[in-house]
């Protein structure tokens, strides 16, 4: 009768683990490399766009992510992705930029990325990000007529890039970056130490890690201050 009890306890332990595996509190989706805002700094620009990036592994195909930032009702952003970038597959690199409207409030949001599977299971990253009213300096440098010579092109292919630049102090550094499946940048000699008015043109490759798919485009100058200025182009192709 003892053993008889003993090997009926151990059947019901094999049972149970065997269901909780069957049904994984994290929904059978796990996360790693989490980004949010700029190098993870967990901060925003009202009236700019956040980085978000993540790994996502997944026991079934995804059916879809949904992004939100809470602060109340009146200050929410929320946008769900079921495009075949992400839907269908079962391991993706989730990399957006969110825009942040002009008319959220300053403060303490909660961020939340959502992951939902085929199966019905659900994990979510749930992490407080700060969101703050830009700030424009008035000595920053200037940038307008951002260009590029082409909307779409392939890894190791040339780009051109024209802008007009103002600065005030002289130009530190110039980069560009390429926002797709993840970060590629691109540092642009020849024009450390100048200032004034400086009408931008320069041939660049494009990185040959870049895979294809939809980019956005950074292009950022910064002074000797340190100050620095950023603009954007969307939508490149990389083919």
């Amino acid at each position: 009768m003892g053993a008889m009890a003993l090997l009926s306890v151990f059947a019901m332990t094999l049972t149970s683990c065997s269901d909780d595996n069957d049904s994984p509190a994290n929904g059978g989706i796990t996360f790693s490399e989490i980004e949010i805002g700029h190098d993870n700094s967990k901060v925003g620009t009202i009236g700019d766009d956040i980085h978000l990036e993540c790994k996502i592994q997944s026991s079934s195909k995804i059916k879809s992510v949904s992004v939100s930032f809470y602060k109340d009702e009146n200050n929410k952003v929320e946008k769900v992705y079921n495009s075949l970038k992400y839907a269908g597959v079962l391991n993706t690199t989730f990399h957006e930029h969110l825009d942040l409207p002009e008319t959220l409030a300053e403060g303490v949001y909660t961020c939340t990325i959502k992951v939902t599977n085929e199966q019905g299971g659900v994990n979510t990253i749930v992490e407080k990000v700060n969101l703050q009213k830009k700030v424009v300096d008035p000595n920053a440098p200037k940038i307008s007529d951002l260009k590029v010579n082409a909307m779409s092109g392939a890894a190791n292919g040339k780009l051109t890039f024209s802008a007009n630049i103002v600065t005030k102090d002289p130009i530190d550094e110039i980069e560009i970056e390429f926002h797709g499946d993840k970060e590629h940048e691109i540092d642009v000699d020849g024009y450390k130490g100048k200032s004034g008015n400086i009408t931008f043109t320069q041939e660049v490759t494009i990185p040959a890690e870049c895979k294809p798919g939809t980019y956005h485009i950074h292009f950022t100058v910064k002074d000797s201050k340190g100050r620095e200025t950023t603009e954007e182009i969307e939508d490149f192709i990389v083919k």
